[in-house]
């Protein structure tokens, strides 16, 4: 394998994990709280590649706004380290009563390069500020629809699924921009957890990218809805295409959520 491939591999990954609905969330009626941790594995081409992390926290106030935070960390496995190495850090701040996110923190090592970039949001107005303090350079860009990157779009679904009944239009958080794409609910399906059962399938909810690049996301059908499978095509240089795949291994529940755990899910006790 050449370094080449993981390259373009892991900017896609960069700029992957980097909607006017607002429904109101309660703490009470959430399928997660905070302390809720998730780590995936993740696989390209069916080669193991790195871990992805997740954890909810605690409220904290983010300006004068009740916040939720979401950190994430995705980190290369040791041997794809050696091609090109991938240790990023993100930190989410999510409006508590909308769950939209107001700030993404980014602390980035992508192959030789580092770098700090943060996404200053009003959901209000579509305003996107987004600073690089390497370079010192910022840039407004202007979105069309409410605003959400991968991780708070995954909580935001298991808060109102039923928005996904239809299209649901939003604006994802790129790299340098945002773009307008739509999910819907494309039905019930079967699926494999490896570290649940390597032979029985679980059910879940296939979530579907309609147009674009065909983003899958699989969610558990019981009350937690946990985000069991992520499929994620990549377009590769020459037309060429590769799948990516992000498969939930290990869980620890919020602290609201201790009792009255699916059996299966204690498999992927941290």
């Amino acid at each position: 394998m050449k370094g080449g491939f993981f390259k373009y591999f892991f900017l896609f990954l960069a700029v992957t994990f980097l909607p006017s609905q607002h429904l109101l969330s309660a703490d009470n009626d959430l399928p997660f709280s905070p302390g809720e941790k998730l780590q995936f594995s993740i696989h390209a081409a069916s080669f193991y590649v790195g871990r992805q992390i997740i954890e909810f926290e605690k409220t904290s106030q983010y300006g004068a706004v009740d916040v939720y935070k979401l950190n994430g960390h995705s980190k290369t496995s040791p041997f794809i380290s050696i091609f090109y190495r991938l240790d990023d850090k993100w930190l989410v701040f999510m409006d508590k009563k909308t769950l939209l996110p107001l700030r993404v923190e980014k602390d980035m090592v992508e192959g030789k390069s580092r770098g700090y970039v943060t996404y200053t949001i009003d959901q209000d107005t579509g305003s996107v500020l987004i600073e690089s303090a390497n370079g010192g350079t910022k840039k407004t860009v202007t979105a069309d629809n409410i605003v959400l990157d991968l991780f708070s779009l995954i909580y935001y679904y298991r808060k109102n699924p039923a928005l996904f009944d239809t299209l649901f239009t939003f604006d994802f958080l790129e790299a340098k921009n945002v773009r307008t794409v739509q999910f819907r609910n494309a039905g019930d399906a079967e699926i494999l957890v490896p570290k649940i059962s390597k032979i029985n399938k679980v059910q879940a909810v296939k979530l579907q990218q309609v147009g674009g690049i065909g983003i899958e996301i699989y969610v558990g059908k019981d009350a937690l809805q946990l985000p069991l499978k992520l499929v994620v095509p990549s377009k590769l240089p020459r037309k060429k295409r590769m799948i990516i795949e992000f498969n939930l291994e290990k869980y620890s529940p919020g602290k609201q959520q201790q009792s009255g755990i699916p059996f299966m899910y204690k498999k992927l006790s941290f």
